[in-house]
């Protein structure tokens, strides 16, 4: 896979640790363990942000940490497998990680997501850790970008060709296709999440049953793993360009309240 696996945090000793969370960011990787039908793994959407963050630590030179690869998915409990966390559990965890990073110098925490179910309770987390530490914190969901980056060949289905992309670009040996069940047609996925992805009025997802009764949808087969990991390439790109974009202005207006007061 491509990253450099050199800044994983658990990967560095104490010395190079101190250095690198002193030059100001550090990077938090979130995802699930969760069903992907039988041609990708649980943890899908921890690799996806994991192969993700290493892409990003690489082009900014900052250390990631993974969180935990479980995160927020209780409507994944009917199939066996599936781990889920408390959000309460998930807020504890990032607040008191954010405290270590923090006092070891880093004022720039990324949050590099994958997982849906998580963004909730990462923003309740956020918000906490910025009452709480003298740090910023700013959210990249990874699948979001990338859907919207390739909203053609990227569907922001479930195990299909986005989560299979991700996968691949993280380890190609961990989707096998010849083990691919039955998935339920697109439009009927597509039209049981968008219920649940709706902004002004919506339910709150239970089951995902209620979305696909197999459990997944989509078209995993139409990626290369050559593409996938250009792609990957080009989400990170789009996330270090973005968190430098935001860094800059939310300085700029720092100063400005800093000369009005």
């Amino acid at each position: 896979m491509s990253g450099d696996h050199a800044l994983l945090l658990p990967n560095m000793t104490q010395p190079d640790a101190a250095a690198a969370l002193a030059r100001g960011t550090a990077i938090i990787v979130t995802g699930s363990v969760e069903q992907h039908g039988g041609h990708l793994p649980l943890g899908t959407d921890h690799f996806a942000a994991l192969t993700i963050g290493l892409r990003v630590a690489d082009r900014l030179q900052a250390p990631v940490f993974p969180l935990t690869a479980v995160g927020v998915a209780p409507y994944h409990l009917p199939w066996p497998g599936t781990l889920t966390v408390r959000p309460q559990t998930m807020i504890d965890l990032m607040v008191d990680v954010a405290g270590g990073l923090s006092a070891a110098g880093a004022t720039r925490l990324l949050v590099v997501n994958w997982h849906e179910g998580n963004t909730p309770t990462v923003r309740l987390a956020a918000d906490e850790i910025q009452r709480t530490y003298p740090a910023r914190v700013v959210i990249a969901e990874t699948h979001i970008i990338t859907n919207a980056l390739y909203p053609d060949e990227m569907e922001f289905t479930h195990a299909g060709s986005m989560e299979t992309a991700a996968v691949l670009a993280h380890d190609e040996g961990l989707v096998d296709l010849d083990r691919m069940l039955d998935g339920d047609p697109v439009e009927i996925g597509t039209d049981g999440h968008a219920l649940f992805r709706r902004r002004d009025v919506f339910p709150i997802l239970r089951d995902f049953r209620e979305v696909a009764a197999t459990g997944w949808y989509g078209t995993p087969g139409s990626v290369s793993p050559e593409r996938a990991r250009q792609i990957m390439d080009e989400v990170a790109d789009h996330v270090v360009a973005s968190f430098e974009d935001i860094v800059e202005a939310l300085e700029q207006r720092v100063a400005i309240i800093g000369e009005m007061s």
